[in-house]
């Protein structure tokens, strides 16, 4: 890893239920991503209050190497399975939903089977889920599952491997 990565890991580490894995990805700006090649999912936790474009970059980015990186697994299992937990932000701001919701847009129908959300249960979260949600229905997706919930959404998870270490795809400066 880089020498910035490192010092950001040594301040920032992952929070429950993810504190055990092995970290795949960080950026400063957005949090921590694993990759399970076994089940095609891609699992994120925000590490930021408030989502500013360069974090949203960063989690749009991680989306978009998974499903160029392992587009026929992906295909294979019907789509990415998304899990992000959300629940440091306090808010992010118009611009950021812009990019998430533009890049959504640019992506194939179908990219993603199941998309699980855990955020702090506040009137922003369900007003930015609705426009998210018609978004993603005209791609032909599942509207996004959103909880307050780690507890019952990480269960969704239990028997998911994660990879011992990375995909080199991403986190491609991991020597």
């Amino acid at each position: 890893m880089r020498a910035d990565t490192i010092a950001a890991l040594e301040r920032v580490r992952p929070c429950a239920p993810f504190e055990n894995w092995s970290v795949h990805a960080h950026h400063a700006h957005y949090g921590f991503a694993w990759y399970s090649s076994q089940t095609k999912a891609l699992i994120t936790q925000t590490t930021v209050d408030q989502r500013r474009c360069e974090g949203g970059r960063a989690l749009c980015g991680w989306i978009d190497l998974a499903l160029r990186e392992d587009a026929e697994g992906i295909a294979a299992a019907g789509g990415l399975f998304l899990f992000h937990d959300f629940r440091s932000l306090a808010g992010y701001d118009t611009q950021t939903r812009l990019l998430i919701n533009e890049r959504i847009r640019q992506r194939r129908p179908g990219y993603a089977r199941r998309t699980i959300m855990v955020v702090r249960p506040t009137p922003l979260w369900g007003m930015a889920m609705r426009v998210t949600d018609m978004t993603l229905a005209m791609l032909g997706i599942p509207p996004v599952k959103i909880t307050g919930d780690i507890d019952r959404a990480a269960a969704e998870l239990k028997g998911m491997t994660i990879d011992s270490s990375p995909p080199v795809w991403l986190n491609p400066r991991r020597s």
